[in-house]
């Protein structure tokens, strides 16, 4: 804190408003010379006073104290670096979902590997009843947990109609394929394909609007978190 600095402040402020030193002493109750000396710097207004003077001036106490104005220069440069750390924040959030979402992926496609294999394997669904059963309601409390959060679209790739037709018809495919190899161990290989061919296209629509409802209901929520 330097006097000098705070004297020749108050006197530019002075300035600004246009008045003379006794004119500022009659509007704060004291002598012309006790103004003078404010903005010498030889003494410092009292606290009682200071608080006066900053609300005549319209100015924060810890700008007289600092002998200057707040610079809109550095309220500008700080708001730019709150900014970038919240957007450095969301950043970091996403890419934690990202991996999290991607982790999920990799050990849920892994185990319906496995199960499909069993499956091809052994040509019963009996033996592999109770993996399905957990993987299918893992699956869903993970979906259930992404859309609450509103994070599905988005959570690993921007979910958009196209994608999420691709997704379809690539999963549907490859179960339909297992079907179609299952069916022709028990019945003529056309009719295996033909029962495989409706399954693939019944699923194909119904998991394409499902999961674009989901990406509907994630957005949604999203922005009413936002909000």
């Amino acid at each position: 804190m330097n006097p000098k600095e705070i004297g020749a402040f108050l006197k530019q402020l002075r300035n600004e408003k246009g008045i003379t030193q006794e004119q500022l002493a009659e509007i704060l109750g004291v002598s012309g010379r006790t103004v003078s000396r404010w903005e010498t710097g030889t003494n410092l207004p009292d606290l009682s006073i200071l608080v006066q003077i900053s609300e005549y001036y319209h100015v924060e106490i810890k700008e007289i104290l600092n002998g200057e104005r707040k610079s809109e220069n550095m309220d500008h440069e700080l708001k730019e670096t709150l900014l970038k750390v919240a957007d450095y924040n969301e950043l970091e959030k996403k890419r934690a979902a990202r991996a999290g979402a991607l982790s999920f992926n990799i050990m849920f496609l892994g185990c319906a590997l496995v199960i499909v294999m069993q499956l091809l394997m052994t040509g019963k669904f009996s033996l592999i009843i109770g993996e399905t059963l957990i993987l299918s309601a893992g699956g869903l409390i993970y979906i259930f947990c992404v859309v609450k959060d509103g994070a599905w679209n988005g959570a690993l790739i921007k979910s958009t109609p196209k994608k999420d037709l691709l997704t379809s018809l690539i999963c549907v495919g490859i179960f339909s394929i297992v079907l179609c190899l299952m069916l022709k161990k028990n019945m003529a290989v056309l009719q295996a394909i033909e029962m495989a061919a409706c399954f693939f296209v019944a699923l194909s629509i119904i998991s394409y609007f499902f999961l674009r409802g989901l990406s509907c209901l994630s957005q949604k929520k999203s922005e009413k978190l936002k909000d």
